[in-house]
């Protein structure tokens, strides 16, 4: 996908005419900071629409669902009240077939890192917020976790490197919620005895 101060236009290359244009984002007010493509999602976890696009800009997402012909439909989790110009185009270009509620998702914090793991949404600050969309249950789900210095994901897991020397890890896929508060299962895998932070971090399954 490619971003502007505004619209954001996924294409595609098809050797026989080159690059075409396949869908174009209502115009939005703010600038587009980060932008995420899920090329296939699988399992028709979304009907017809087969592709997803995201954009970010500070602590809001949104996201959209694609059609092999190009058009395409919201997702949100609750529609907010178009009470800013931000919003206004984005409600106007809102399909009223879209079996899915227009809307933006909130991390709460500036977006540092947007992008899918298998059809699952990641957005992640160094602040210690991370923020799932799971594609099966269309819930949006924020978590507080320790300060995070790195990240990578590895087949549906998402494991971060935070500033105490753990690394926690999340299977986005089972989307895994604790029954007794519900917040979303963050493990700790492993921490260093001397708690120095975890600056990067590479992960191969085999």
């Amino acid at each position: 996908p490619v971003a502007s101060p505004s619209p954001s236009f996924p294409a595609r290359l098809k050797e026989t005419s080159g690059w075409q244009q396949v869908f174009s984002s209502p115009r939005l007010d703010w600038a587009i900071e980060r932008v995420a493509l899920n090329a296939k999602v699988l399992g028709g976890a979304l009907g017809d629409r087969d592709k997803m696009v995201a954009a970010a800009s500070c602590s809001e997402i949104i996201l959209w669902a694609l059609r092999a012909d190009g058009n395409g439909a919201e997702i949100g989790e609750t529609p907010l009240p178009p009470c800013s110009r931000i919003l206004e185009d984005f409600y106007r270009g809102s399909s009223a077939s879209s079996p899915f509620p227009a809307g933006v998702f909130h991390l709460g914090v500036p977006v540092e890192a947007l992008f899918f793991v298998g059809n699952q949404l990641i957005a992640t600050s160094h602040t210690g917020k991370i923020g799932v969309w799971n594609a099966v249950t269309k819930h949006w789900q924020i978590q507080d976790v320790v300060p995070i210095n790195s990240y990578d994901a590895a087949g549906t897991f998402l494991l971060l490197g935070c500033t105490n020397g753990s690394i926690y890890y999340v299977d986005v896929q089972k989307f895994p919620l604790r029954m007794k508060d519900n917040d979303l299962l963050v493990t700790e895998l492993y921490r260093d005895p001397a708690e120095d932070a975890v600056t990067a971090l590479s992960v191969y399954l085999t």
